[in-house]
């Protein structure tokens, strides 16, 4: 148990500040992520394409499959394509940046 130097009274939550660091521009893995979980979805992965290009610091993904894996990238109702966009904000948030997803069809 610490003491809590504001208070004087032992206090067992009480932990030291973090020091804070120096803003740092850190390498994020989202477009590797964003290929990892459409690769596991559809059949030919070989025609799986994932462009990522930033513009006013968000990152834009440009996702396109083959004609026939489309529906399984979608899913009904668009519940997969839902589900890949709120892992990849997650992920997003975690890296201190945007993204945003979107599907180009043929």
């Amino acid at each position: 148990m610490r003491r809590n130097p504001r208070f004087g009274k032992t206090d067992i939550s009480y932990r030291e500040p973090r020091m804070e660091r120096p803003p740092t521009r850190r390498r994020h893995r989202l477009k590797e992520l964003l290929e990892f979980l459409i690769i596991t979805l559809v059949d030919s992965k070989d025609d799986v394409a994932v462009t990522e290009r930033e513009r006013q610091g968000k990152f834009y993904y440009n996702i396109k499959v083959a004609k026939t894996d489309m529906g399984k990238l979608l899913g009904r109702g668009g519940k997969t394509i839902s589900t890949i966009r709120t892992i990849l904000k997650v992920a997003a948030a975690k890296a201190d940046v945007d993204a945003i997803i979107d599907v180009d069809e043929d």
